[in-house]
């Protein structure tokens, strides 16, 4: 006779991870999203001022990125 407990606890857990690794899933989407809109935000100040201090930064800033990407 199976034991119903140990198969309901099984059942109970396989639901929890499914639902554990959805939420995850859409995390990650999420921070690939604002990932996307900081490094446009990024290109817009480097752009806007390309010999200042603050476009420096930025420039710094997109190059340390696409070097970390790769």
């Amino acid at each position: 006779m199976p034991n119903w407990s140990y198969l309901i606890a099984r059942l109970i857990s396989a639901i929890g991870s499914w639902l554990d690794a959805s939420n995850l899933r859409n995390r990650v989407y999420q921070l690939d999203e604002e990932n996307e809109i900081l490094r446009t935000a990024l290109e817009d100040v480097q752009r806007m001022d390309p010999e200042g201090r603050i476009g420096w930064y930025a420039k710094e800033t997109l190059d340390h990125i696409s070097t970390a990407r790769k």
